[in-house]
């Protein structure tokens, strides 16, 4: 399975919600079958992964042009 994209709103964070959503989101896809999973996180998520099981297994770096043009 693969998880991109979860956000809690600051003024919302340090109270378990993106605990809950993780666990259950793990639950639903242990329910379904699935074996693996990987995500990809922000500073901010990474905080929070290896304490759902997760480890760091690489690091995407995304570039862009200075000028913001497209080729």
């Amino acid at each position: 399975t693969w998880c991109s994209s979860m956000y809690v709103e600051p003024s919302h964070r340090r109270r378990g919600i993106g605990q809950a959503l993780m666990s259950r989101m793990l639950h639903d896809d242990r329910a379904f079958g699935s074996r693996y999973s990987a995500l990809a996180a922000t500073h901010v998520g990474a905080l929070l992964y290896p304490r759902m099981g997760y480890e760091r297994i690489g690091t995407l770096l995304i570039f862009a042009s200075r000028s913001r043009k497209t080729v």
